[in-house]
């Protein structure tokens, strides 16, 4: 097996580039389309996303058992869910902007915005992030080495940030003849179309140029999710984790 290296390094950034190209166009974009092409009001969609991470509290948990449980695949534990989830996930991520739903009748846009919206949040987003996530513990056994790791993915996240944060503007806005600022909704599919390709060849590269080093058996101790609660409950250093991770995401 191949020593773990920049290559390691640089396609485990991939990965969270490709998941970012999505999740942060949606953070600051989707909202948008929602009250400037579909619609909607700011109170509609900011109850979606509160709704959403009610789910999200319960899909992220789950997840996580299924990936625990599942018994490892050839090609690594957490390595086939890269695989089996990089298509379903940019497939539901192009499915929040489609800008045919401003013509369906107001009942059935909030029916298509909650279920596209938590189909990809809570569901196809979650499914390849939890485990892409905790791949960083089987790539090396080195706990410096997983620290790089954290690193790089930092970087992904950043560089997502940049292409979205400064691109999607001059895609989605333009001015009119009086200086008005306005949404160029029809513009919105083809740019979900193109990050898809994107997060697409991202996911790809992040899945061939990673190798999972640590092999580990199915947890074979049946713990209900009940005692788990009850253990994170008592658990203070993780507790203190969740506390500052709440903090940082309010902010």
């Amino acid at each position: 097996m191949k020593k773990f290296g920049i290559q390691d390094k640089v396609g485990y950034m991939l990965g969270d580039l490709g998941n970012d190209l999505f999740f942060i166009m949606a953070s600051n974009f989707l909202i948008v389309f929602y009250t400037n092409v579909l619609g909607l009001s700011g109170a509609v969609a900011g109850t979606l996303f509160l709704v959403a991470r009610c789910v999200d509290a319960f899909t992220d948990i789950s997840m996580g058992r299924i990936v625990d449980t599942f018994r490892p695949a050839r090609d690594g534990r957490f390595h086939p869910w890269i695989r089996r989830m990089a298509f379903p996930v940019v497939l539901a991520g192009i499915l929040l902007f489609i800008p045919g739903a401003q013509n369906l009748p107001y009942g059935w846009k909030l029916v298509y915005v909650y279920v596209t919206y938590l189909l990809w949040g809570s569901i196809c987003y979650t499914g390849i992030n939890i485990p892409y996530g905790s791949m960083a513990s089987v790539l090396s056994e080195d706990p410096v080495h997983r620290t790089s790791l954290s690193t790089w993915r930092s970087i992904g996240a950043a560089i997502a940030g940049v292409l979205i944060g400064s691109g999607v503007p001059f895609i989605i806005y333009a001015y009119d003849p009086q200086g008005n600022q306005m949404v160029l909704g029809e513009r919105f599919f083809p740019l979900a179309i193109a990050l898809g390709v994107g997060a697409l060849i991202c996911y790809f590269l992040c899945y061939k140029m990673t190798t999972e080093r640590v092999k580990s058996s199915p947890n074979q101790t049946r713990v209900s999710l009940g005692r788990s609660i009850v253990g994170m409950a008592h658990n203070r250093a993780l507790l203190a984790i969740i506390a500052a991770a709440i903090v940082l995401l309010l902010s």
